[in-house]
């Protein structure tokens, strides 16, 4: 017999009493089934979490067994509009945009997250280190949160310990030059002020007790990698007279020997993304994990002179594992510019998935719902249509799960690369493309006389129905049938009955991409 945790006993059991009947007594079998299946696959996801994701040679391990993943960035958990640069930010996120983004990342089969701002955010008023040595209690509060909800759901964190700074001169490398008064972006990696001060971030954000779990980030198996930084070699590639990369290359083991004294249990990953152009850094002693970004359009930046197509994950995987060392793709673009065909970006999936060399990766980045209604707005907006294609914006690489029309990318051919992303992340775990998620009930937060109505979305909804009635009638009249998105919002009644709206309720129904429903909104 199958143990009650067990995948087979749930799966089992719960689609046993999906066959009950109408009566009381099945009605009362029924709930005591959903709660159970509910209760046992909860603390069967707790199970999955409570080990650290560890390292045998070039592979990861979990409880014993591989561990290969794929999933979103979503580098605004700690703070939004921190970098890439973000008129509205920085500002914290809401804890309905942290469960709406783990939801939806759920969903699409994430096992790992990866996020710039939960171990990194310096300069600034809401910054976990808004001054030189000056901690801010209330960032780390985004990120206690953004923690407590990535192991409710069973989910891995890749944490960066230093990125991107949009208000910073050149990044958050920048910071710590300004703060130490140095003059070149390259003594970074030597000056021994600056090294200094950045062990005291790492050291500080290692040691911090999460309020809501009581456990600290280092003990935390929930975080499987501390990252070291973001690409942070090119800034010695492209302000740097000499070109020598030998201080990144010291430099990566100074920080991965300093994390590893202070924490012993998480992995360490190196994102110096300078192992194309100097071989020594693949001979380093402290790092788990190499990794390198991968944007076709970034070639003339990040390609080494190479031109990025789906062989060069595996001939960069081959080249890490070959010394001995894990190797993921902690960012790829998954849009139109990027990969020109979605046969171009299922040809760069399937790589991924087939070659037992490659244990994870990440495609950049995914969006959330916000508290009111719609999707979070396009982060490193323009309006220049040239510069939305070729330049810095999440016109082209803003993932909105359902799908919306940029000024680089069709809401349809949105939506459609998303589900490539959700199969691919599957696959890479080796288990079958799963049934999509019934969402969860939108809530209707806004509706005016007028006949305006406005919804907070449902994280996994492709579209929604409207219904209506009024206070003389008990029947509801669909007036939207599966004809709005999170897109459409705020959503105009077309055929409002006469006198504004007095007297009429409303509800709202969300559907998967399998075309399921949700249950309804509350009325309003």
């Amino acid at each position: 017999m199958s143990h009650p945790n067990s995948p087979h006993f749930l799966q089992s059991s719960c689609a046993a009493h999906r066959f009950l009947g109408r009566g009381t007594e099945a009605f009362a079998a029924l709930l005591a089934a959903l709660i159970f299946c509910a209760t046992a696959a909860f603390a069967q996801q707790e199970n999955k979490a409570s080990g650290f994701v560890t390292r045998s040679g070039s592979k990861l391990v979990l409880a014993g067994k591989p561990f290969r993943y794929s999933g979103p960035n979503i580098e605004w958990l700690g703070l939004e509009g921190y970098g890439p640069h973000d008129p509205t930010g920085p500002r914290y996120p809401s804890h309905f945009e942290i469960d709406d983004a783990m939801d939806t990342a759920k969903e699409m089969g994430a096992r790992v997250i990866r996020s710039q701002t939960m171990g990194d955010s310096v300069g600034c008023d809401l910054c976990i280190e808004p001054k030189l040595g000056v901690f801010n209690p209330e960032a780390f509060a985004s990120v206690d949160y953004a923690i407590a909800a990535a192991q409710k759901r069973g989910i891995r964190l890749i944490m960066t310990l230093v990125g991107d700074c949009a208000t910073c001169s050149s990044g958050g490398i920048g910071q710590y030059v300004e703060w130490t008064h140095k003059r070149n972006f390259s003594d970074f990696f030597t000056d021994p002020e600056i090294i200094q001060a950045y062990e005291n971030h790492i050291e500080t954000v290692l040691n911090h007790k999460n309020d809501l779990t009581g456990v600290r980030y280092k003990d935390d198996p929930t975080i499987m990698a501390w990252e070291n930084c973001n690409m942070c070699g090119f800034v010695v590639l492209l302000t740097s007279q000499s070109k020598d990369l030998s201080p990144v290359v010291t430099w990566a083991d100074t920080v991965g020997k300093f994390i590893k004294s202070v924490d012993a249990r998480h992995l360490y990953l190196d994102s110096t993304g300078i192992f194309r152009f100097d071989k020594r850094s693949l001979d380093t002693k402290t790092p788990d994990l190499i990794t390198l970004e991968y944007y076709p359009h970034w070639d003339v930046f990040l390609g080494g002179g190479e031109k990025t197509t789906a062989k060069s994950f595996s001939a960069d995987a081959a080249t890490i594992t070959g010394k001995g060392k894990v190797y993921i793709a902690t960012e790829f673009g998954w849009d139109v510019t990027d990969w020109p065909t979605r046969d171009e970006l299922e040809d760069v999936l399937h790589t991924l998935e087939t070659d037992p060399n490659i244990s994870g990766d990440g495609y950049w980045a995914l969006q959330a719902h916000v508290d009111n209604f719609g999707w979070q707005a396009i982060p490193a907006n323009v309006s220049n249509p040239a510069y939305a294609k070729n330049g810095e914006s999440g016109q082209w690489w803003a993932l909105y799960y359902s799908g919306i029309h940029t000024l680089v990318n069709t809401a349809d051919d949105m939506r459609a690369r998303a589900q490539q992303l959700r199969a691919h992340a599957f696959r890479m775990t080796g288990s079958p493309v799963p049934p999509h998620l019934v969402p969860p009930p939108p809530v209707l937060t806004t509706v005016l006389l007028g006949g305006l109505l406005g919804w907070r979305g449902s994280a996994g909804a492709i579209t929604y129905s409207v219904q209506r009635r009024t206070e003389d009638s008990g029947e509801w009249e669909t007036i939207c049938d599966k004809c709005a998105t999170d897109a459409d919002v705020p959503w105009l009644d077309p055929k409002l009955p006469a006198g504004l709206g007095f007297g009429v309720k409303y509800r709202v129904i969300a559907y998967n991409a399998d075309g399921v429903a949700s249950a309804p909104s509350a009325t309003r």
